[in-house]
């Protein structure tokens, strides 16, 4: 008798069920809140207190060449010679052509440190039930965040370790239509960093900072999915266009076989990426997302080839305002916002970054510094 896999039984769960699941049906983490007891405030001073009381996660990894090298092949169709890793343009093409001290492309970190848990463990859409704040919030956006670049990881498969925990947990919209936004902290550094500082209680001195915020929305009806397909379907009713012209852009259209690559890379099982029919039947999209992820990495890819040979990128801050669809052309595009002068010491400069859709509106929206040294 054959067995169905278990993220296909996670599909047809979820599409059989519409946003009602059972709470028998949850991982533990997935919890489902009442609405019937208490204020609203109390009831999310409770999530809040509970999810603030998580504990931190440890995820191991090695800095292997391999996830870098087959990030550089799956974007290499993809983005043009002068935004791709500069040791894959000068041909380190094949992962046994990594030199060991080669630095870690920017974004390129982002395929690391997969999430280690089984399909079992996970939220029934395929998301880390650590950042759920539980049913009836089942819909998981990636809203924004920003990273701070403090050290240079080589590919030289030393070890190194992602310290994950949860920051801040806050609430907007009126009662009903409420939005839960859950600030992630996430920290990677070297194992000897790690031994020297978070085993000792310190904070972190040398590695990656990331901050990322993730946003939880109520499950939907079947008759409100049907309303959001039409929408999505029909396009954005407002566009808006970034403020400046850009000094530099290119254009590409992520396709499903890019989509897969990324996933795969990330151990990503999130759905809204991997399958068109729960997009459509669950979510009320048009069709698979562009992984937030994704688009960061393409943006601080098109950063860097704008910087000189000295210069490096030290802090961005990003927010995701609106969806980007799998094969629809989109632009990133950058643009110094000092003019190029830089700070008054010459050793800063800030710039703006930005997505837009395939209509020309702004999807995704950040500012970045780079440093010379």
């Amino acid at each position: 008798m054959r067995t169905t896999p278990a993220p296909f039984r996670l599909i047809q769960r979820y599409r059989g069920l519409g946003s009602s699941i059972p709470r028998s049906h949850l991982p533990s983490l997935c919890r489902h809140y009442s609405s019937s007891n208490g204020s609203s405030q109390g009831r999310f001073e409770s999530i809040r207190a509970e999810m603030l009381g998580r504990p931190h996660q440890l995820s191991w990894d090695v800095m292997s060449p391999t996830n870098s090298s087959l990030l550089n092949i799956a974007l290499a169709d993809f983005i043009p010679v002068t935004c791709q890793a500069p040791a894959y343009q000068t041909g380190a093409r094949t992962i046994d052509k990594v030199d060991p001290n080669t630095k870690l492309p920017y974004g390129h970190f982002l395929v690391y440190f997969p999430l280690q848990k089984t399909a079992s463990e996970l939220c029934p859409d395929g998301t880390d039930p650590m950042h759920s704040p539980g049913g009836p919030f089942e819909r998981r956006m990636w809203a924004g965040g920003s990273i701070e670049f403090n050290d240079d990881f080589r590919l030289d498969s030393s070890p190194v370790v992602c310290k994950e925990s949860i920051d801040e947990v806050t609430v907007k919209g009126a009662e009903g239509q409420e939005k839960i936004f859950v600030d992630v902290l996430r920290e990677y550094m070297r194992k000897e960093e790690f031994e020297n500082t978070s085993l000792r209680g310190l904070p972190m001195a040398q590695g990656i900072r990331e901050r990322r915020t993730l946003v939880f929305m109520r499950g939907v009806s079947k008759e409100q999915v049907r309303g959001n397909l039409a929408k999505a379907l029909k396009g954005r009713d407002r566009i808006v266009k970034a403020p400046n012209v850009p000094d530099f852009s290119i254009t590409l259209t992520p396709t499903p076989t890019l989509l897969f690559h990324y996933s795969a890379l990330t151990f990503n099982a999130h759905l809204i990426h991997l399958d068109p029919g729960f997009c459509r039947e669950v979510e009320g999209h048009r069709n698979l997302l562009v992984h937030g992820p994704l688009s960061l990495t393409l943006m601080l890819s098109v950063l860097r080839s704008r910087l000189d040979p000295d210069e490096k990128i030290y802090k961005i801050d990003y927010r995701n305002l609106a969806p980007l669809y799998v094969s629809e052309p989109i632009r990133v595009s950058v643009r110094a916002s000092d003019n190029g002068e830089g700070s008054r010491d010459g050793k800063s400069r800030k710039w703006e970054v930005w997505v837009d859709d395939r209509d020309g509106g702004l999807s995704v929206r950040g500012t970045a510094i780079s440093l010379r040294s």
